[in-house]
């Protein structure tokens, strides 16, 4: 008698298994599918990724496109003189159709150029060597640009140098 079964018993047993997989296959096959889910959600995060980054600069070639024909080489003549001490609110120049459009593919912005005279009195020496008082006139200009009408960027100058730009909020 041999510890071994014999062929007849391994043949049936083999025979009547037909549907019967190891686990370690089916654990491949599960470690196989889940990285490839895993890297199919990866690769549509970076397409989504890439489409949104593509909206961004789509976006952002506007303001390229007015920063280069407005703020590289202003043309100040273009600002109409402010009657407000300093600068007005953009909200109040918005209603006072003191804002112009600007279009490029399709796109517009809406902006407003502002120019602000500042008088400002000599210093006393200088007033009394001269006998009168002289006054030094600051030229100040402002451009702001919006899609919205909310939120604005906008630029100054002062004496045709670029002092300052930023983003400016309306309410």
């Amino acid at each position: 008698m041999s510890i071994f079964p014999s062929n007849s018993f391994l043949s049936s047993f083999i025979h009547n298994q037909k549907g019967w997989v190891s686990l370690p296959i089916i654990a491949l096959l599960l470690a196989i599918s889940s990285l490839s889910t895993h890297f199919q959600n990866t690769m549509i995060a970076s397409y989504q990724w890439r489409g949104q980054l593509s909206d961004l600069e789509e976006a952002q070639q506007i303001w390229r496109d007015f920063i280069d024909d407005y703020v590289t080489s202003p043309s100040f003549h273009l600002a109409t003189l402010n009657d407000c001490v300093g600068f007005c609110d953009l909200a109040e120049q918005q209603t006072n159709d003191e804002e112009s459009t600007w279009s490029k593919d399709g796109q517009t912005l809406r902006y407003q150029w502002s120019r602000y005279d500042l008088s400002e009195e000599d210093s006393e020496d200088e007033a009394e060597s001269e006998g009168e008082t002289a006054s030094v006139i600051q030229t100040s200009y402002r451009l702001c640009a919006t899609q919205n009408q909310q939120a604005y960027l906008c630029w100054w100058w002062r004496d045709g140098k670029l002092l300052s730009s930023g983003w400016v909020t309306v309410n």
